[in-house]
């Protein structure tokens, strides 16, 4: 058996919390897998390459939304036209947003052990198949589950400013900003501000306007429980687009209807499931993939990535 390649990111905030954590790891693992802490996006490019080329089976990640989005930009870049393996989230970071997208529970212990003990005894995998979402700047493709700019950018830049965050500490904010929209306060002024952008999906022309989001993710979450990306599944080789339009009440008023994984209603957020979206704008635009932060100069291509394989349980 070619065996299961694990990498652990020990800058994530909950691996720092408990190091001790990811050396037990270690110790779950078989003879034929490899266990790699990676320092730095060149240490896991190295990684990536030492993978490929001892054909790995399973590629499982220890981190965050972070982690992995930085750790998939690179085995795709490496990997190229040959398939990534079958990969799983073992919620190694503080937000692990797209393993419960997909619905991966459990402790990295757990979810480590009751992986490396399925493929030894070669009992069959529970799994789901998404395509990854390919973002293009102008500076370089990288590859996650999650896009957003607008309210989405700006709640996370408020909060990374924090010193330690954690989802509660994100719940807390998500709380003092809605309160404070129909009041026009601090908060909302802060997070709910319109951008001018045009898009362009599957060839359609939204025109330029103003926004207060763009999203476009291959899983149903956002985070903090919300669920907007109710057409992620529509077919594969595509994504769920959504164009935010509406001002702060009309976002307030579409929040009840996100939380439940319902659509909304086109006049406040337009909704397509294309195969590949651009966005322009006038001004540099600031965007998350899977919470990690990024800037374009003046445009971003959205196409649906590779498709893989995700281990669920």
């Amino acid at each position: 058996m070619p065996g299961i390649g694990i990498i652990a990111n020990p800058h994530s905030r909950r691996n720092q919390r408990n190091p001790n954590r990811m050396r037990r790891l270690a110790y779950v693992i078989g003879t034929q897998d490899r266990y790699e802490m990676t320092q730095s996006v060149e240490a896991i490019s190295d990684v990536a390459k030492r993978f490929k080329d001892q054909d790995i089976d399973i590629l499982a990640l220890n981190g965050g939304d972070g982690t992995n989005h930085v750790t998939l930009s690179a085995f795709v870049e490496v990997y190229g036209k040959t398939p990534l393996p079958r990969i799983t989230f073992l919620r190694g970071g503080t937000m692990n947003t797209v393993a419960n997208g997909v619905g991966i529970q459990g402790s990295p212990s757990r979810l480590l052990a009751n992986l490396v003990d399925k493929y030894y005894t070669q009992t069959p995998f529970e799994s789901t198949h998404r395509n990854l979402l390919e973002i293009e700047d102008e500076s370089k493709k990288r590859y996650g589950f999650i896009f957003g700019n607008g309210i989405v950018s700006n709640f996370l830049e408020s909060y990374y400013e924090a010193e330690d965050p954690t989802p509660l500490s994100a719940a807390i904010l998500l709380g003092r900003t809605i309160s404070s929209i129909p009041f026009g306060g601090k908060s909302a002024r802060a997070i709910v501000k319109p951008f001018r952008a045009e898009l362009e999906v599957d060839g359609e022309i939204w025109p330029m306007q103003n926004y207060t989001s763009i999203l476009a993710s291959t899983i149903n979450q956002i985070g903090l429980g919300f669920r907007p990306f109710v057409r992620c599944e529509d077919g594969p080789d595509t994504f769920h687009v959504l164009g935010m339009t509406a001002g702060p009440m009309g976002v307030l008023k579409s929040l009840p209807r996100m939380r439940l994984g319902l659509a909304v209603k086109e006049d406040i957020m337009k909704s397509r499931a294309p195969k590949k979206a651009i966005l322009r704008s006038p001004d540099a635009i600031a965007y998350t993939i899977d919470g990690d932060m990024h800037r374009a100069q003046s445009e971003i291509i959205l196409s649906a990535g590779p498709r893989i394989e995700i281990i669920l349980k």
